[in-house]
């Protein structure tokens, strides 16, 4: 908050209302050794103008890219200016928490429309009112898994699913007595089938699969759905990078049986690493075991059209040890700026925007490819991103390019021993042709 209005008068009259003596009262439920016994190392007072100028010298000091070429899980995306607007509005800076619906209708409207909009693009019918981010949507999917398929109790998770996905995975199941995870090996960079024949036992309870995967690699859903269902197991499809899906088919069908992952490709932009924006989708038969709040439409007795919570888990706010799940949330304001994006984009504009990400992608690939410096690792299909092996030292050439003023593609080496001296590159519809041309240039110029 950049402006405080309350007059130091202002601040004890709250204080005698509630009986209080002064702020520090306020803290007497904190044992008094850990509270600070000593102010912050901050000037007393300073002006406006001072503060921001101090600020800026402290701003100044962040690395500045002339281009970015790294994606991983967090993407540069085109924000238009109407988003900022609309969410700044005083209307949406609200309890997240919609439970009256009839002073909440605002609200509850647009959750909604984005509910809507998620089953539109993953091809499956009920989605929730978001989450914290793609990690732990994926917990939630294979909790939802577990809970759905009864007496199972392993979870399957692809090899070319994000490692940081995979870490949140792991600790959030370790808790679970009895609950097992096991990693299914890639083969030429996406799942291999013969190695998940092999893992399906009676007691898998879903697989989890990247779509794309964490190496760019489109996973063919449709041939991994043919293996998984004969099993017994529901399949996860899990997207890292949302604008995908305004590419590639919606995975709910091509046999899917869930879909989560990370929507703040839509309308957020990567902000230093977040907010992030989670998003689960199910079939109609699972969606009383979803975790968190489920939007429905309906009429009040006017016949006049209404919104309220048509499902909520209860027990995440007065039993938490019946909850279905303790780490999901509304993240309202989030799922806004994805809700405003999508609708100003609508299908034709989200599709011309997939399509430019991927022609940006084959053409930094091929001008990559043409100084003679890389070679292909993968043969498989890609969305806006890829990996290329590097004909010398990898993190010469990273170190380089950063010392350039150009953020590279991501190191594999520290998730993939097998992938030495390789690089997972991503153009989005951010990047130019000349920012493309002028990192195919630096590179040739680099000596073996």
């Amino acid at each position: 908050m950049r402006y405080l209005p309350l007059a130091p008068a202002e601040n004890q009259a709250l204080l005698d209302v509630i009986g209080v003596k002064s702020p520090e009262d306020l803290l007497c439920g904190i044992p008094e050794p850990l509270r600070l016994k000593k102010p912050l190392n901050l000037p007393q007072s300073s002006s406006e103008l001072d503060v921001l100028r101090q600020l800026e010298e402290m701003a100044g000091q962040n690395t500045k890219f002339s281009s970015r070429f790294l994606g991983a899980g967090a993407y540069a995306h085109f924000v238009p200016s109407a988003i900022d607007m609309l969410t700044s509005r005083q209307e949406w800076f609200t309890a997240y928490t919609p439970y009256q619906p009839e002073i909440s209708q605002g609200t509850l409207q647009h959750i909604f429309e984005y509910q809507t909009l998620i089953c539109d693009l993953t091809g499956l019918d009920v989605s929730n009112a978001s989450m914290y981010d793609g990690g732990t949507a994926c917990v939630e999917a294979a909790l939802l898994a577990v809970r759905v398929q009864k007496k199972k109790n392993t979870i399957l998770v692809s090899s070319g699913l994000h490692p940081h996905y995979q870490e949140v995975i792991s600790t959030n199941i370790a808790p679970h007595d009895g609950l097992k995870l096991v990693r299914v090996e890639l083969k030429d960079g996406v799942t291999d089938l013969e190695d998940l024949k092999a893992k399906l036992t009676q007691d898998v309870a879903c697989f989890l699969a990247g779509y794309p995967n964490f190496l760019g690699c489109i996973e063919d859903t449709a041939a991994i759905s043919a293996v998984t269902k004969p099993a017994g197991a529901l399949l996860v499809s899990v997207t890292q990078e949302s604008m995908s899906l305004g590419w590639l088919e919606a995975p709910g069908k091509s046999g899917a049986d869930m879909a989560c992952g990370e929507a703040m490709s839509f309308g957020n932009s990567t902000s230093f690493g977040g907010p992030f924006l989670g998003y689960l989708a199910v079939k109609d038969g699972h969606k009383r075991e979803m975790p968190g709040r489920i939007v429905g439409q309906t009429q009040d007795l006017n016949g006049k059209r209404g919104f309220v919570l048509t499902l909520a888990s209860r027990e995440q706010h007065i039993r938490r040890d019946k909850a279905t799940s303790n780490i999901c949330s509304n993240q309202a304001l989030v799922a806004l700026r994805a809700n405003i994006f999508l609708q100003l984009a609508g299908p034709e504009g989200l599709k011309g925007l997939a399509m430019q990400n991927a022609a940006k992608a084959q053409y930094l690939q091929s001008k990559l490819i043409e100084t003679g410096k890389f070679e292909t690792v993968f043969a498989a299909p890609y969305f806006n991103e890829f990996v290329l092996r590097y004909k010398g030292s990898a993190n010469v050439l990273h170190e380089a390019c950063l010392a350039r003023g150009i953020l590279p593609g991501l190191l594999l080496d520290q998730y993939y021993k097998s992938l030495a001296d390789c690089m997972l590159w991503c153009a989005t519809e951010l990047n130019t042709k000349q920012e493309i041309d002028e990192l195919a240039a630096f590179v040739a110029s680099m000596k073996a």
